[in-house]
């Protein structure tokens, strides 16, 4: 079973999981600047799937990319393996229940699960979607957030997910995790970066 069918087991409300702080350094700063990712893996004990950070800068302000990625139903346009996407529950303007599925390798064809998602803002200006998981077959739990803060005029994203498996060869694809991660985070990137600069002109 590989892991790009969950890599994106996003956006969930209150995650059960502390996760590590996210802190900046001068190195950090040197390789947002050229444009370049930041990655941070974070090993706990007894898990199997480590906790994954990335951090990438953007244009446009952090509403606008919070907006456009919340288009859920285009989310299988760009993110890969994901087969569909859409709201089925909407408790208010910040808080919804998201369906996916998503395509997997052989022995399973597919894999569904629904998550509950949250939204919040914060007074620095920076939006945040924060996720854990209501149901689903092959993953026993997922807690992560996706902020969108103001920084140097453009807008820095910060990706962090803790995935935890359900599956006996999970740990033959640890890791592969963050490598998936990043692949998506690169993706959504590119996205919301044409979506906007095209809305722009």
């Amino acid at each position: 079973m590989k892991i790009k069918f969950i890599i994106l087991s996003v956006l969930f409300i209150l995650p059960s999981f502390a996760f590590s702080a996210v802190q900046i350094s001068p190195a950090d700063k040197e390789l947002l600047a050229k444009g370049s990712m930041v990655k941070r893996i974070v090993w706990k004990e007894g898990y199997v799937w480590p906790e994954v950070t990335v951090l990438k800068v953007t244009d446009h302000a952090p509403a606008d990319n919070l907006k456009v990625f919340l288009d859920f139903a285009a989310h299988k346009t760009y993110i890969p393996e994901i087969l569909e996407s859409k709201i089925v529950k909407k408790i208010s303007e910040s808080h919804m229940h998201v369906y996916f599925e998503m395509k997997v390798p052989w022995p399973v064809n597919k894999s569904t699960y629904t998550t509950n998602n949250v939204i919040t803002k914060d007074a620095d200006g920076s939006h945040t979607l924060k996720w854990n998981l209501v149901t689903g077959s092959l993953i026993k739990s997922s807690d992560g957030h996706m902020s969108f803060s103001p920084y140097e005029g453009k807008t820095l994203i910060t990706y962090v997910t803790f995935i935890v498996p359900n599956s006996s060869f999970a740990g033959l694809f640890k890791n592969r995790v963050a490598v998936d991660v990043e692949v998506a985070v690169t993706e959504i990137t590119k996205h919301l970066s044409k979506t906007l600069s095209q809305k722009s002109l």
